[in-house]
């Protein structure tokens, strides 16, 4: 028996540096299709990322394979973020929703793109209609942390909880004018939201559980409920993210307000 612990000590640590080395491979296989390069955290990200709905909604968490680089778009030079982020309430076991209406959740990892852009957005969330909007419990063997699931089961413990709300949404949505299936939340709503360039960009980001959020100087994009799969997927996220921002930047302010 004395081999044991040292057995399975050892065991562990090879486990660990696969899945390492597993995640490397894919953050790697997500930067050459991107355009992007590997990152080693979010700490470039404005702090403004933590005032944002999805935070409230995954209460934080933990990232995986950041990439990050700087893209010039139509002469300005763009920093874009992209990862995959696994929800603090996912490692507890649990999701949440945002009590808009209609409300919607996030996945357990949810992939996101940042964009930070030369302009001041007033917090505004766009969402797509799609399958978070449904508000489904995981089933006990999807995502992650399973036993934790199973034991939150046992003592019967509620798999989902109302995220706070952040302050600066409110929780009806704007009547406005919008593509079919998207809807908005917004105290002050940037006009540059209802040009025809915009409203273009906005039907063709057709992938269903679209959010973007718009806080201060940051476009932030993520489908709602999944995680995106593979790095041809994840890089098609991230050209969406990019043709926003593209619209949004061509929205031009003039003395009579915002035109395309």
């Amino acid at each position: 028996m004395n081999w044991l612990v040292p057995g399975i000590l050892g065991g562990g640590a090879a486990a660990l540096a696969a899945i390492s080395r597993s995640r490397r491979r894919q953050q790697d296989a997500l930067a050459a299709s991107s355009g992007l390069e590997p990152a080693r955290d979010l700490a470039h990200v404005p702090a403004a990322l933590q005032r944002t709905a999805l935070w409230s909604l995954a209460e934080g968490g933990f990232e995986r394979k950041v990439v990050h680089n700087i893209i010039a778009r139509d002469g300005a030079d763009i920093a874009v973020t992209a990862f995959d982020l696994e929800t603090l309430r996912e490692r507890r076991g649990e999701w949440a929703w945002l009590p808009v209406e209609p409300p919607f959740r996030i996945g357990g990892v949810v992939s996101v793109v940042i964009c930070e852009v030369d302009r001041q957005f007033p917090h505004t969330l766009l969402k797509r209609a799609g399958r978070g909007d449904r508000l489904e419990d995981d089933s006990l063997l999807s995502g992650t942390n399973t036993f934790v699931k199973a034991v939150r089961g046992m003592f019967g413990l509620p798999p989902s909880h109302e995220a706070e709300m952040p302050a600066d949404l409110p929780a009806a949505a704007l009547a406005i004018e919008l593509p079919e299936h998207w809807r908005v939340y917004a105290r002050t709503l940037d006009p540059s939201l209802s040009t025809p360039v915009v409203q273009t960009a906005l039907a063709h980001a057709q992938r269903r559980d679209l959010v973007i959020e718009l806080i201060d100087s940051l476009v932030v994009v993520y489908p709602a409920a999944l995680d995106v799969s593979g790095a041809d997927a994840f890089a098609d996220l991230v050209e969406t993210a990019l043709g926003i921002v593209d619209a949004l930047r061509a929205a031009k302010l003039s003395p009579r307000g915002v035109e395309p």
